[in-house]
């Protein structure tokens, strides 16, 4: 990352945090929490000495930072963490609620899922509130703030409100919504009017743009260049620029040569070639969101509608549970249990099944190992922001023979042009869809692949941060220049 492009001073807010405390026993346990905004933000605070603000939700954080601030990464202090304390109501209300049983499904399109409530929203804008505080306390004269998602947003115009001399940026890491459906918010003027405190709003695609633009000039009122990109706010321009998320490809790439995950995945190809079986692999959060009974549903018709498949492909699901506070989330995870044991009854023979569940989570070289391995790769996301998972399965591909097959509804099929594409709703394309990819010759999937790693190579994760940040420094420079 050039000089040009390093702000002076930065301080990065999420609700998830970049190290976590756990304890378990009498142990505690410093864990580098996983995703692509820790892996892009936590080198560049590293080098500039900045700071991040995040919700401390480690069941050890409180005992190894009693006053919620202390020094990461652990073997080499460079950055402050400051963690942002939360009670049971609070968690409750903001992140179980309001965000995740109102905001989530409803920026999903998932209108039957979405509740909202007026108690709920009290307490979101109470913890967003404790966000802005605490930034307003440390961040320096004229600094940068970059926050981030649904969970964080009023934050930018709370902030604004106490430091008027700090350049902000927020990325909102979800899809935005068309107003017919954003309208059933009752709140949506507010978050709205939270996100344009913002100097720089950025979205995943240019669709998610165009709608939030809509929404600030129905809801708001706002003047709005749609040319530009520009909300007018008062004496303020606000940007609003898609910035697609991407992946650190080279380090994926570096992943899966090392001699241990290199000879892993040659074993797995080895086993499923000797056996006559095409691998496929899915990773997704047990998240209704993600298409994962659908995807289901489409395998049901796969084997039933080429039956020479049968003993011959294997899909390795991977499900992890997730938010299982909230029952909707738990209701699902046990049926995607059951619907997986009803079609490997259905079709299993001998020792073949046509589906292998497992039920948590894997670590990362060896997750990206079976990427490697797996001849097929399903993104089934009803409607998703990006979808990562898509750009791993890329990038881990370094031999070029895999297929992916993803979700038209997913922000990433706007990149990835050369995966086959399938509505995730319509069981039967998507059948039809996996036996062409599979029936694809090796050197048209190759250059499939090859094409998609490219563009991936194109725009990395470090080019998504390097294009906002540099923008945000543009702004703080103003800021400080008048």
């Amino acid at each position: 990352m050039g000089s040009q492009n390093t702000p002076r001073s930065l301080v990065v807010v999420t609700n998830r945090e970049p190290y976590i405390d756990e304890k378990t026993g009498q142990t505690v346990r410093r864990l580098q929490t996983a995703g692509g905004v820790v892996s892009a933000l936590d080198p560049l605070l590293q080098k500039i000495h900045g700071a991040w603000v995040a919700w401390g939700s480690g069941s050890a954080d409180r005992q190894t930072a009693p006053h919620g601030m202390m020094m990461v990464p652990p073997h080499a202090p460079q950055y402050e963490l400051h963690r942002v304390f939360l009670s049971p109501e609070e968690v409750n209300g903001y992140y179980n609620r309001y965000a995740n049983q109102g905001l989530w499904p409803l920026s999903h399109m998932l209108i039957e899922r979405t509740q909202f409530s007026r108690e709920a929203f009290h307490i979101y804008r109470a913890v967003n509130l404790k966000f802005a505080r605490r930034v307003a306390q440390i961040a320096p004269e004229h600094g940068a703030v970059f926050s981030h998602d649904y969970h964080l947003a009023l934050f930018a115009r709370l902030i604004r409100e106490m430091r008027p001399d700090l350049a902000s940026a927020h990325f909102w890491h979800i899809p935005w919504p068309p107003f017919a459906i954003f309208r059933l918010c009752p709140q949506h003027q507010e978050i709205v009017r939270g996100l344009l405190g913002a100097d720089i709003l950025g979205f995943q695609t240019p669709q998610d743009v165009d709608n939030f633009l809509t929404a600030v000039e129905r809801g708001l009122k706002y003047p709005v260049s749609r040319e530009d990109g520009v909300v007018v706010v008062g004496q303020r321009q606000v940007q609003v620029r898609a910035y697609p998320i991407s992946v650190d490809i080279t380090a994926i790439e570096h992943m899966v040569a090392t001699p241990r995950i290199a000879r892993w995945s040659r074993a797995i190809r080895h086993r499923a070639q000797k056996e006559n079986v095409m691998l496929g692999i899915s990773v997704d959060r047990a998240d209704y969101t993600k298409g994962i009974l659908q995807r289901l549903a489409a395998l049901d018709k796969f084997f039933e509608r080429y039956p020479q498949y049968r003993e011959r492909v294997s899909f390795l699901q991977v499900v992890v549970p997730t938010r299982t506070e909230v029952r909707e989330y738990r209701t699902l995870y046990q049926k995607v249990t059951e619907d997986s044991e009803r079609i490997n009854l259905k079709y299993s023979r001998n020792a073949w099944r046509p589906i292998i569940h497992v039920r948590r989570s894997l670590d990362r070289p060896r997750l990206m190992g079976l990427f490697r391995a797996a001849d097929f790769a399903m993104v089934s996301s009803l409607f998703d922001g990006m979808n990562l998972v898509a750009k791993e399965f890329i990038s881990a591909q370094v031999d070029n023979h895999g297929v992916l097959l993803l979700s038209e509804t997913a922000g990433a099929a706007n990149e990835l042009e050369e995966a086959f594409n399938f509505n995730p709703l319509d069981a039967g394309n998507f059948a039809e869809q996996l036996h062409q990819a599979l029936t694809t010759p090796l050197a048209e999937r190759s250059r499939r692949i090859r094409v998609m790693r490219e563009q991936i190579h194109r725009h990395t994760i470090y080019d998504w941060m390097n294009h906002i940040v540099s923008a945000l420094e543009a702004v703080a420079k103003d800021y400080a220049s008048r």
